[in-house]
Formats: structure tokens, sequence, C-alpha cells
């Protein structure tokens, strides 16, 4: 199940690479090999992720509409993504911003010297609110893809906005050739102190003089160049307008030595967060407690546990080695549930039993003080999904996922196939009111 922080940061990279296609038109290739990338052109866009720009400023939550990519209603119409793929972009779009423990990602044209890749210096991530200079972030790059990695340690804050800049040119990064790294002609008009319309607001006006224009037009038609500088203009203006230059700076990172930069917001919402890579997942506190950390506050009148033909509840926990040997009195075992020190806490009649397979479920009946439900975390989605995340060769049917990622998540999904398909009657769980599920072996190392 650690698969899944891999999907959580690269399913950004889709809505934002799309995104970016459509939201920051290319103006050309970069002028030399080693740079960080903004090519809109390439299959895949090769560009940084997460991004704001796909979230619709109306309705406040992620929109692939505003990346070009329409989903249907009924996943089992779609074309341009798989059935998997449209069920978790739907889950998506619900959002506000993107999930906690999303990583990011920024491609460069050349693999990078990751003792150049220092944080706080080199590669600068910033909160917006309040202002401040983030050090629990982990770097690394991925020499297959030729992309700069992060990811918070152990999430991100929610209702937070985060940028993050990358140093280049003679004092920054630099490619493991010793060559210099800088930034790409996007992202050198974004850097403009100006506007790149020369003030007009709509394609038509724009002076054909004006420098941006003029610069746009010589890989694009007039038509395209016009429209480009519009979109361009409105990215630039949002980055002043959220004073990123000035959050930079601030850090110790000048506008002028930028040579990628790019923001997200992450949602609003509560969720119980899930990723074993950095040990987000349920904590034995007894031999008969367990404790699920929430990231927001709950309200603890919503939290009670499942008890079979007593009490509905909407925390679980079931004996997976009971109820998978046809014991369902036993593998239902009696369990009170209460919030305490930020953190959801099932407590047994009786403990726990040492080597056996129990999952912990939550249902969207939990809420936060306001009301709204608890979100669920990208895995507990994954592992939810009523269609498969794999095809016949073992490849994976959510493009942000890796074939291995997507096969281990496709034997959890499997397994847990049976509860939301046979037993809902009984336990009331469904794939769509599950915030939260997990399968461990109690007692283990």
């Amino acid at each position: 199940m650690s698969a899944a922080s891999p999907r959580a940061g690269r399913l950004a990279a889709l809505l934002l690479l799309a995104s970016a296609a459509s939201c920051a038109p290319d103006i050309g290739h970069d002028p030399v090999p080693e740079a960080m990338e903004f090519d809109t052109e390439a299959t895949p866009p090769r560009v940084p992720a997460p991004t704001g720009l796909i979230v619709n400023p109306k309705t406040g939550r992620i929109d692939f509409g505003l990346a070009g990519l329409t989903l249907p209603e009924d996943c089992g119409e779609a074309t341009a993504v798989s059935r998997a793929e449209c069920e978790f972009d739907h889950y998506l779009e619900r959002l506000d911003g993107f999930p906690t423990a999303t990583p990011g990602t920024a491609p460069a044209t050349a693999p990078l010297d990751s003792a150049t890749l220092s944080l706080g210096r080199n590669v600068v991530v910033v909160s917006a609110r309040p202002p401040a200079l983030l050090m629990n972030v982990a770097l690394g790059f991925d020499t297959q893809k030729n992309e700069l990695t992060l990811a918070p340690r152990p999430s991100w804050e929610l209702g937070e906005t985060y940028f993050v800049g990358v140093r280049g040119y003679g004092g920054g990064v630099r490619a493991s050739s010793g060559s210099e790294v800088v930034g790409s002609p996007t992202m050198q008009l974004l850097k403009e102190d100006t506007s790149l319309t020369c003030g007009a607001t709509s394609p038509e006006a724009i002076d054909p003089s004006c420098p941006a224009l003029a610069l746009l037009a010589q890989s694009q038609s007039d038509e395209a160049a016009r429209a480009n500088a519009i979109t361009l203009e409105a990215i630039r203006s949002s980055y002043v307008s959220a004073g990123v230059w000035q959050l930079f700076a601030a850090a110790g990172l000048p506008k002028e030595e930028v040579a990628v930069a790019w923001g997200f917001p992450i949602h609003t919402a509560s969720v119980a967060e899930l990723d074993p890579t950095v040990g987000l997942v349920p904590e034995v506190t007894a031999a008969d407690e367990i404790r699920v950390a929430v990231h927001g506050p709950v309200d603890a009148a919503t939290v009670s546990g499942f008890v079979v033909k007593q009490h509905a509840g909407t925390v679980f926990l079931l004996d997976l080695t009971e109820a998978g040997a046809g014991n369902l009195v036993a593998g239902f075992p009696l369990i009170d549930a209460s919030f305490a020190n930020g953190a959801i806490v099932i407590k047994g009649s009786a403990p726990f039993v040492t080597g056996h397979d129990y999952g912990v479920f939550m249902t969207d009946g939990l809420t936060s003080p306001d009301g709204a439900s608890l979100v669920p975390a990208p895995i507990t989605v994954l592992l939810t999904l009523p269609d498969p995340l794999v095809d016949g060769d073992g490849h994976s049917l959510i493009s942000t996922v890796a074939d291995t990622d997507a096969a281990t998540l496709e034997a959890g999904r499997g397994q847990l196939a049976m509860l939301f398909d046979s037993l809902s009657s009984i336990t009331g769980l469904t794939r769509k009111n599950v915030v939260y599920c997990f399968a461990f072996t109690f007692g283990a190392p």
C-alpha cells in the first residue's frame, strides 16, 4: 500500500501537466539543453506540478475542464482516459485544493547534480500564510524522467498555498555534466515586470508592436500568439498578486535567479491521512487500542463504533482473518470509537489478536465541526475504485501511477472487493461513503 504516495504526487502531475498545456502556452523549446523545462508541446507536456492553474476561480475546486479535459459523469463512457482514471479524477474535482500528501515535480532537460539540490537555497519552498521557508521537504531527482521531485514530510498543511522556486544560472542547480541550468523562454515571460499584453484585455486589442506578442509571433500564428499572450499575462499577473517574487526574495531567492517557479493550494477539508512511506498509518497503542491520526478538526459527536445489529457507527474494525475464514461473528469485534488528541481512538472490548489481519474503515458520516465530511486520502480512493487499476498485461490504467505501484494497489483493491460487493448490506460500507480504509497485521513489527 505504500504505492499510493507516488500516485498521490503523480496524480497532481496529470492535472497540472494537462493544465499547463492549456494555461501556459509554450513559446519555443529551451535554447540550451540544460534548463528547467516549461514545454507544453512535448508529449506528455514537460511542466512543473502540481499547479493552482487548474483550480477554478469561480467554484474554488480543481477543474480538469481548464486543462481541456471534460470528464463524463458516467465513467463507463470515458474515452480520453481509463474508467479508473476518470473515477479518480472525479474525486480530485471535488476538492478545493490538492491532497495533503501530494508530491511535486519539475522537469529538466538533463539530469541534475543532486549535490546542488540544496533545500532552502537552490530549491526554495515557501508558504503563503504565514510567509515562511519550509525545511520539512524531501528532495530527490528521478533520473528516468529527468524530474526534480519534492515531497512534504509528512504532509502539507490544510488550506495553505505553497510556492516552489528553483535557483538556476551561475549560482544555482547544475546539471550532472557540470553545466549551468537556466530557465525556459516561457518562464522568462512570466517573470516580466510589465504586462505581456501591453495593457490589452482581449487578444484583438493587443498592439502589434507589443514586445511579448512579437516574441510569441516568431513561433506561432498571429491568432495563437495573441491568445497565448492573454493567457500568459493572466498567469504573470497572478504571480504578482500573490506576491510570489517577494516571498522568494525574503527567502533569499531573487527573481532574476529563478529558473522555474510554480504554486499550488492544499484542500481545506479534514482528512484521515494515509501514507505508509512517512508513517501515516494506524498506530497500535495498546493490546486493545488502535489510533488513526486526523489532519484537521473532527466533530466528536459524529465518531462512533460499528457494532453488528446494534449500532450503525462511522468507524469500523474488521478482523479480516476471521471474516476470511467465514466467521463473521468474530469478524466484527466489539469496539467503541472516540476522538481525542487529534486521533480517532478505537477501543476493543477485548484484546485484539496478534498476527490477525485487521481492516480499519471510516465513513463520510465523520464530519468536522462545521458539518463538512472528511475527505478520503488518495490511497483510500484508489483502494475503493470499482474498476481495475491495471490491464491484462499488468500496465497501469492511471497515467500518473507507475505499473509496479498500480499492481500493488490493485492487489489491495481486489482483497477489499468482497467487503464492498458482499458485505455492504451488513456493514453499510460502500465505495462511495468510505473516507478511510487500511489493512494491517496486528502486532507485526
